[in-house]
């Protein structure tokens, strides 16, 4: 057994022995293949390791020539923009909007005309505002100037503390669009109610453009928090709560509201990257650049009429929206009342005139104006059912009063737009207000 078992295992491997061989063998075949495939991997590793460092150095190279030049071309922007400033002509320098409104006739006989166009196109940047969302940015020129809360100073206001202080509420025609800053209705108070009173007058002109009254309710309460109380307050407005309705075709909201929305809910949030790049001279310079090239055309910017979203695209009716509009501006004038009440100053309200109202008889650059109104037809159709509900629904309130037909004896140039007077106008109107304030003065004693 013990023989027969040996010659099986040297059999067994016999049989394995020829197979170990061939391996090693073949392993020996193989090796130099391996080893240059190794050194073909170690090749192409330290190759594209070599490849990844180049390439990388390459990047943050055009990466810093590329912040390099931009900061070169930064201060070379910042310097054009100081030299531009020191030596530009004012032909160069002085350009508006690029509205109609700025060539109408009455402009061209105004010596600083140009210079409030000029103005008025730099003062219109905003910053927000607590509670009321926005106001101008402080801005100082010759025509037009706006403290740091976003007020529009009024010449020769003398704002002491024994001062008979007036404060006046409303859009941009209360602001004082197309008129330097002696020519607005405030101004003109100013200088009225000094002829008529003794003693320091303070005129202040908290209006703002696209404002609603719900927003000249909340400044008022702002400045009675601090301690401002006035002795006499003005609220001059009813076009910014149409325009803010027709927009969204709700009444009550401010003015450019699914913007506004939009923002605030980051439906179109710029980058910080974008936010800094604008705040950049480089941007300013080339802004102001395209801004030459492309505000000659205004038109070419603004959308047509049947593209913009109105209460009548939105399917909602023209006298259920005028009616909510009037009811609106009522709540504000009874929480004004019992404000005026509350803290002792008197109030008045009065209702803009409009081109598209009246009886005045027309120049043919005024009848141009108000064919273009009257083109828009939603708008027309609200506006003019609006001021029909408020002048019946107001006639029994005794401190509002109607200015629709104020202009209805003046055959000169008044209208500038729909809305907006000439420096002229506007003295007419604050002459219309200071009568009324007499009267009501004279039937109180």
């Amino acid at each position: 057994m013990d023989q027969v078992k040996a010659t099986e295992n040297v059999e067994e491997s016999q049989s394995v022995m020829p197979q170990h061989h061939g391996l090693q063998k073949e392993s020996i075949w193989l090796r130099p293949y391996a080893v240059r495939l190794s050194l073909k991997i170690a090749t192409l590793r330290a190759s594209f390791g070599h490849w990844i460092v180049s390439s990388y150095k390459a990047a943050a190279i055009l990466i810093l020539n590329t912040v390099i030049l931009f900061v070169c071309f930064d201060l070379a922007a910042r310097s054009s923009l100081k030299v531009g400033d020191l030596i530009s002509s004012p032909a160069q320098q002085l350009v508006g909007e690029g509205k109609p409104r700025e060539k109408v006739s009455y402009y061209s006989s105004q010596d600083w005309a140009e210079r409030n166009w000029y103005e008025f196109r730099l003062s219109t940047k905003q910053r927000y505002y607590p509670y009321v969302g926005w106001r101008r940015a402080p801005f100082k020129g010759k025509t037009i100037e706006i403290d740091q809360n976003g007020v529009r100073l009024t010449p020769g206001a003398d704002c002491s503390a024994k001062s008979f202080k007036v404060f006046t509420f409303g859009e941009s025609s209360m602001w004082g669009t197309g008129s330097p800053s002696w020519g607005t209705i405030a101004a003109n108070l100013q200088k009225g109610l000094e002829k008529l009173r003794q003693g320091p007058v303070c005129v202040m002109n908290f209006a703002e453009s696209a404002y609603v009254s719900t927003q000249d309710v909340i400044m008022l309460l702002l400045q009675l928090r601090s301690g401002n109380v006035p002795d006499l307050v003005l609220f001059y407005s009813i076009g910014g709560d149409i325009a803010a309705a027709y927009q969204s075709g709700r009444a009550g909201v401010p003015a450019n509201l699914d913007q506004i929305a939009a923002r605030f809910e980051r439906r179109q949030e710029r980058s910080a990257f974008v936010d800094q790049l604008r705040s950049t001279y480089a941007y300013s310079l080339i802004d102001q650049l395209i801004g030459k090239l492309t505000i000659a055309n205004p038109q070419q910017k603004a959308p047509a009429p049947s593209e913009l979203a109105t209460y009548e695209r939105m399917g909602i009716d023209v006298a259920t929206l005028s009616d909510l509009i009037v009811q609106d501006c009522l709540g504000n004038y009874k929480i004004v009342s019992a404000l005026a009440q509350k803290y002792g100053f008197k109030y008045f309200f009065f209702l803009p005139p409009h081109i598209s109202l009246g009886n005045k008889p027309l120049t043919p650059e005024e009848q141009e104006i108000k064919h273009k109104t009257e083109l828009q037809a939603a708008y027309y159709k609200l506006h003019t059912a609006a001021y029909q509900i408020i002048e019946r629904g107001f006639a029994k309130y005794q401190n509002f009063y109607s200015m629709v037909h104020v202009f209805d004896h003046y055959d000169s140039l008044i209208w500038i737009d729909e809305g907006h007077v000439t420096p002229i106008g506007n003295q007419v109107i604050a002459e219309r207000m200071l009568d009324v304030i007499q009267a009501r003065s004279s039937d109180e004693k």
